[in-house]
């Protein structure tokens, strides 16, 4: 039997949506698998709420937009710092939205936790940050979810440098919510217009500018680098913003309001695209020199060209993979999507308890 304890950072979109695999997988899990899962906390901002009997409560309010304060919360240093139940192995899993969780991830994994992140903040971080989470993880940190949602490829990357390939560089179109603005403006859709229905369809973060900002893939983009044995620090890495002058700083509501006013010189530079070329936001990481991130006239006939919705494409190209590169592509946006990958690291981690656990006696 394996027993696996879940201390929950974050009940967002994606927070949401891992808890409602597990709740909805866990007896088949269990039956088929011999894995049994629990909750012991989930937190947002105000705290953590500790115990499962409340978890679809707790989803609902989070749904309505409510903090988990409201149904009484705990300090959620104090059930890191805690003993988990007998028998069961803890796993922190980090879904926050955005940063300020690496000190609450330290602690999780200080106490003897395993680490699951979908959020990119803890590996993006300054460079001290960086090593000192990798000097204590070693073995027990998993994140396929920070780069391409459910897609493999961190697991990808990780297989080529296990088998001693070298990546030579990476090229990529890592963000779901561009790649799906991208190819809605290209089918005729207003800029407004394809940013409404990214937020709408929850491809985009409830305030879009989180995503048309760079920022998000900028952080992918230092992962990545660091994957490859890159010593890169964030600010080493300029992005190239696709929030309007003028916008970055006004309240949500007046962001989309105003936005519409800026979809004529958006229409025309994507039509300033040379001919059999499209526009594309792309990463470029190079096994040295600088680091690109921004929009790029791409070549219908590359990896690229065909992007459709919120498709992510990752382009590898390696010692082994030199004459033809090694190309992995999907959707890359949806809370599903990234709970899925979040869902698959647990249950790695599950085989991998009991592995240690007979290596132990």
């Amino acid at each position: 039997m394996r027993r696996l304890e879940i201390v929950q950072l974050g009940l967002g979109h994606v927070g949401r949506a891992v808890a409602q695999i597990v709740l909805e997988e866990r007896k088949r899990w269990l039956e088929r698998r011999s894995i049994e899962v629990r909750y012991r906390a989930v937190s947002d901002t105000s705290g953590a709420l500790v115990g499962e009997d409340l978890l679809p409560r707790a989803i609902r309010l989070k749904e309505d937009g409510g903090k988990l304060s409201e149904l009484g919360v705990e300090s959620l240093e104090d059930v890191l710092r805690s003993e988990p139940a007998p028998g069961f192995t803890r796993v922190v899993v980090d879904v926050a939205v955005h940063g300020g969780t690496f000190e609450l991830d330290l602690l999780g994994i200080e106490n003897g936790s395993y680490l699951v992140l979908s959020n990119k903040g803890p590996l993006s971080g300054p460079t001290a940050q960086y090593r000192q989470l990798m000097r204590m993880i070693p073995g027990r940190l998993w994140h396929e979810a920070t780069v391409g949602a459910g897609m493999p490829v961190i697991s990808t990357i990780g297989g080529l440098l296990e088998t001693g390939d070298e990546v030579l560089e990476i090229q990529a179109s890592p963000s779901g919510t561009l790649g799906f603005i991208m190819s809605a403006v290209e089918g005729g859709r207003s800029f407004s217009e394809a940013v409404r229905e990214a937020v709408e369809l929850h491809y985009a973060e409830p305030d879009p500018r989180d995503d048309l900002s760079g920022l998000d893939v900028a952080r992918k983009a230092i992962i990545l680098a660091r994957m490859m044995g890159r010593e890169i620090e964030p600010e080493e890495i300029p992005y190239e913003s696709l929030v309007p002058e003028g916008l970055a700083d006004v309240s949500l509501e007046e962001f989309m309001e105003r936005l519409p006013e800026h979809d004529e010189a958006f229409a025309a530079r994507l039509l300033a695209v040379e001919k059999h070329h499209m526009l594309r936001y792309l990463v470029r990481i190079p096994k040295e020199g600088s680091v690109t991130v921004g929009l790029a006239d791409t070549p219908v006939e590359s990896p690229f060209g065909p992007i459709s919705g919120p498709e992510n494409v990752f382009d590898f190209r390696t010692r082994r993979y030199s004459d033809v590169t090694l190309t992995v592509r999907g959707p890359g946006a949806g809370p599903e999507r990234t709970a899925s990958g979040v869902v698959w690291d647990l249950l790695d981690i599950a085989h991998k308890a009991v592995r240690d656990d007979a290596e132990d006696h």
